[in-house]
């Protein structure tokens, strides 16, 4: 059964909120204003037709947004989402008092931007190898051939890689039966020296017909560096397993952002948007007003990326990651661009930071860039006790962020500033720059 909507509201996540038999539901890929045709059967209701468009609609957008979900803003114009995500955010830290408006500053190019691909496998019912990406809320996959979002090296490679598969019928891995070989592949790529490294996740170490798969790939001069096995038997939803093995290449690609350049593995942290990342760093070291006398805490630092941009305007940097992989690369980039003035320590960030405390540590700027699910309470109380006049909060969730600025307070430190970084275009992502200030 169909049903008209007349000038629908719409959430921040392109959803409109519709009522059918009184009760909400969210519809998926609209503007705030239009009218709209739901498809009322089946488990929930859906969006059949605009029938009368925003003018903000562009319709050469994602051809899977509508079963991917993977893009909420794929189908309206660019700068009407960078709009959206200022009005969300403004919204969002509305009762923080006395700092300026909040600004969205737009990404370099909004498609074909990400440096980190990362594909499920299935087998199509005419036993053709495909990936694409989960539907939303399921396990069902839907096939994606060319991804707007990563790099369109990236999808070159996924693409004859599959064809590769087929022609030597290597199966993917099956859920339900757990038989097969292939899970995921992820693909990474530096921007700036065009390398590509390729990661096979198998269902264990067993990979008949690699040799093959490999010979195949280098006659095509994709310009692949490094081919990696990594083996994930468990039965989760974590893409990765814990150990590698090299097919090919030396097990690791460089990229270059700014004057500086970076060792990425394949279990390393790296900005996902390489051309936005010297944007996001330079805007927030400028935001830190680093001295030459200042000794830098860069909590949760990964392959010590913003360290390295840190360093030439302090007197120390200590960068802290429990990842330890990215610790070695770290400090394998400090090495490689010639910087002497970084210690990098594998450890917990609370762990670290409330030793820190204790040991009445000297820090004058702090720069963390927690994970989605942000810092905790016990760092933050460390910071109260070690009290570096400025903190700087890089963080890909504005809502752990808000919860995180009500310990900061408590604590004694003032916002001052947020500014919204677009790293992530065509999502409902937006990476946030919080300058903090100790309260005089």
């Amino acid at each position: 059964m169909l049903k008209n909507f007349s000038n629908v509201r719409v959430n921040y996540e392109a959803d409109a909120i519709v009522e059918i038999n009184h009760k909400d539901y969210r519809i998926h890929g609209c503007i705030e204003g239009e009218d709209i045709l739901v498809e009322t059967e089946g488990k929930y209701p859906s969006l059949s037709k605009i029938t009368k468009e925003s003018p903000y609609r562009i319709n050469d957008g994602c051809p899977y947004q509508k079963e991917c979900g993977g893009c909420q803003f794929m189908h309206m114009e660019y700068m009407y989402e960078i709009n959206q995500k200022k009005k969300y955010l403004n919204e969002l830290f509305k009762n923080i008092k006395n700092i300026p408006e909040i600004e969205i500053i737009s990404t370099f190019e909004p498609y074909h931007y990400r440096n980190k691909s990362q594909m499920t496998y299935k087998l199509s019912k005419t036993k053709q190898v495909v990936c694409g990406f989960y539907e939303e809320y399921s396990h069902r996959l839907v096939t994606v051939s060319d991804c707007m979002l990563q790099s369109k090296a990236s999808n070159k490679v996924i693409e004859e890689l599959n064809k590769i598969l087929s022609k030597h019928k290597i199966k993917p891995y099956d859920e339900k039966t757990h038989e097969g070989i292939i899970r995921h592949v992820l693909v990474r790529y530096g921007f700036q020296t065009k390398e590509l490294m390729l990661i096979i996740v198998t269902n264990g170490e067993m990979f008949p017909g690699r040799n093959n798969v490999i010979k195949d790939l280098l006659k095509l001069n994709l310009n692949i560096k490094t081919i990696v096995q990594n083996y994930n038997a468990r039965d989760t939803s974590i893409v990765l397993g814990d150990r590698n093995k090299v097919l090919y290449g030396l097990g690791f690609i460089y990229e270059k952002v700014s004057d500086y350049k970076f060792k990425i593995s394949p279990n390393s942290f790296f900005q996902i948007n390489s051309l936005g990342m010297k944007k996001l760093y330079n805007l927030a070291l400028m935001k830190a007003e680093i001295q030459k006398t200042d000794i830098v805490l860069d909590a949760y630092c990964g392959v010590g990326t913003i360290s390295i941009f840190a360093s030439k305007f302090a007197k120390e940097v200590i960068g802290v990651e429990l990842n330890k992989q990215a610790i070695q690369d770290a400090k394998i980039n400090a090495k490689i661009n010639n910087i002497l003035n970084i210690n990098f320590i594998c450890d917990d960030a609370t762990n670290f930071i409330t030793n820190a405390a204790k040991n009445k540590m000297k820090i004058d700027v702090l720069i963390m860039d927690p994970p989605r699910e942000g810092s905790t309470k016990q760092f933050i109380n460390a910071i109260g006790y070690l009290k570096p006049r400025r903190v700087i909060y890089i963080s890909c969730d504005p809502n752990t962020l808000k919860r995180d600025l009500y310990l900061f307070s408590e604590n004694d430190y003032i916002v001052k500033e947020i500014t919204g970084v677009d790293m992530f275009a065509r999502t409902k992502h937006v990476e946030v720059i919080t300058l903090l200030e100790l309260r005089k």
